[in-house]
């Protein structure tokens, strides 16, 4: 068991008001299991024990500030303020009984290249489609 971390992109492909929107979607009308496909989760990015990144995005971004598995959305701002934070090694320490070590979060931190990446891959496929495309966060333990 551990903390385990989900950055995943929610895009809307049309399902049955796709004739509503046929002009703005560009995906070909799609069923699964005989019923219309409304929207399709991508993975944008995994990560274990990263809780300094976890502590941020809950202290930033879920309700109330409160650590609870919630799906929390970001938006292209907040992506933008998390490789902000990830550049200016501005993570806080985070606790928890499943969260890892010190060793775990010196392993992350020379990851920073990749992890930057990852919120910046995130923010361009926001990109213009920001009112078919949703980003989600979720950890679960």
């Amino acid at each position: 068991m551990g903390l385990d971390m989900y950055l995943t992109g929610d895009k809307y492909v049309g399902g049955s008001l796709k004739s509503s929107f046929m002009d703005l979607c560009d995906e070909p009308f799609q069923e699964i299991d005989g019923k219309p496909v409304d929207r399709v989760i991508l993975e944008l990015g995994t990560w274990r024990k990263h809780s300094k990144l976890h502590g941020y995005i809950v202290k930033n971004f879920a309700h109330n500030g409160e650590d609870d598995c919630q799906k929390i959305e970001l938006t292209e701002d907040d992506l933008k303020r998390i490789v902000n934070a990830i550049r200016n090694k501005d993570l806080p320490k985070t606790e928890g009984f499943f969260f890892g070590n010190d060793e775990i979060d010196e392993i992350h931190a020379k990851d920073n290249d990749e992890n930057i990446k990852i919120f910046e891959d995130a923010i361009e496929w926001l990109g213009e489609h920001t009112w078919k495309h949703s980003v989600y966060y979720r950890a679960s333990w």
